[in-house]
């Protein structure tokens, strides 16, 4: 690591290490909070976030059900997690594998599908256990992780659920390494003390940009620091600002400003440049309900134009569409199985809902498979 990189206005101290080899420095993070972060510097940025916010949780909220929306929003979050992990996953491929309708050509993608299918799963559990009143503690950091992993060959390599005990490096070149084993139960420590009960004096959604650069700073696990990391971000802001739905999701904003993600981070560690740090993540943090509140517009008048469409028609048909809402893909299996009926009936269900133009079936599938195209495209699309 370039030590040389490190200013005197560095957020923490670099101590030696022996890899072995040769001789490094290892870079631990000053313990939170903190004192540089203000919110008066924020305000604008962070006022109009906050507004953005709550007008895209009050949109949420008034959905005939939730999973509309978040479904879509959390596989989303998923995939783009992961590709910036170099793990890339066409929301079309994700959702057919789902949907037990897609076989992999090689051993590698499946994986990358089970990868991707890990971190929904993961992001699903965290949410569940933030509504059920649990704070973001070591115990829970350890079980997301130990989901979000335990599910391939390349995941169970990594010690899956465990904190790391040995050094690891980030980056080409050993851009970055992160504190050394012994450093991390006090760093992990004071982590969990501001996790459980961030600072009052620090606005909650700053608190939860500052909690995300120091995950990443302290590196705690062998693999999975990034996707945990982003994973505890929309966990963080979802319990502290006390929204009704986990409706933001960041990874997107992320990957777009892939570099300068990369290098606030980076420049925080450095140089201590928080407020850089944070006012990136507000506009991003606008861009994102932007976008989330787009798409629930968009979604809310396709499901209003279907019903007319539909009209008084088999209630079986009304139940199918709002499961296309939440997975735009769906088998005739899928339906024989949801309702307990025979290959024919499930199949004439489905055909209604062609009739009306809500679905379209799928050429050369292994099994026989509809899309409502334009649900995929509102929800997945960019």
């Amino acid at each position: 690591m370039d030590v040389n990189a490190f200013s005197e206005f560095k957020s923490g101290r670099l101590v030696p290490i022996n890899s072995g080899r040769f001789s490094d420095y290892a870079f631990v993070p000053s313990p939170l909070p903190p004192s540089i972060v203000t919110n008066d510097a924020h305000w604008p940025l962070l006022l109009a976030a906050h507004k953005k916010l709550a007008r895209l949780d009050v949109m949420a909220s008034e959905l005939p059900d939730l999973n509309l929306l978040l479904r879509p929003l959390q596989r989303r979050e998923a995939m783009t997690s992961n590709s910036l992990e170099g793990t890339f996953v066409a929301p079309e491929e994700l959702l057919l594998f789902e949907a037990q309708d897609s076989k992999a050509s090689d051993e590698g993608k499946r994986n990358d599908w089970l990868e991707v299918a890990a971190y929904d799963t993961a992001l699903t559990r965290g949410c569940e256990l933030i509504r059920d009143g649990h704070r973001i503690t070591k115990a829970m950091m350890l079980q997301l992780h130990r989901l979000l992993m335990d599910v391939s060959v390349r995941g169970r390599e990594r010690r899956p659920g465990e904190f790391r005990t040995k050094q690891v490096v980030g980056g080409a070149n050993r851009r970055y390494v992160p504190p050394p084993p012994e450093e991390l139960p006090a760093a992990l420590a004071n982590f969990e003390v501001f996790m459980v009960a961030p600072p009052s004096e620090i606005d909650p959604l700053i608190a939860a940009y500052v909690a995300h650069y120091q995950f990443e700073a302290i590196h705690p696990f062998e693999d999975g620091n990034g996707r945990l990391g982003r994973l505890l971000l929309a966990l963080c802001i979802y319990q502290w600002l006390a929204l009704n739905t986990p409706c933001l999701y960041m990874s997107e904003f992320f990957e777009r400003n892939r570099k300068d993600y990369i290098w606030h981070l980076s420049r925080i560690s450095t140089h201590g440049e928080w407020r850089d740090w944070i006012d990136f993540c507000l506009r991003g943090t606008i861009e994102q309900a932007d976008d989330s509140m787009r798409r629930c517009e968009v979604l809310r008048g396709l499901r209003k134009a279907y019903l007319a469409r539909l009209g008084a028609k088999s209630d079986k048909s009304i139940l199918l569409l709002d499961d296309l809402f939440k997975s735009p893909f769906i088998t005739v299996i899928e339906v024989k199985r949801k309702f307990d009926v025979t290959y024919p009936t499930a199949k004439s269900y489905l055909e209604r809902l062609v009739a009306e133009g809500v679905i379209t079936e799928m050429k050369d599938r292994s099994l026989r498979t509809y899309v409502a195209r334009e649900i995929f495209d509102a929800a997945y699309g960019d």
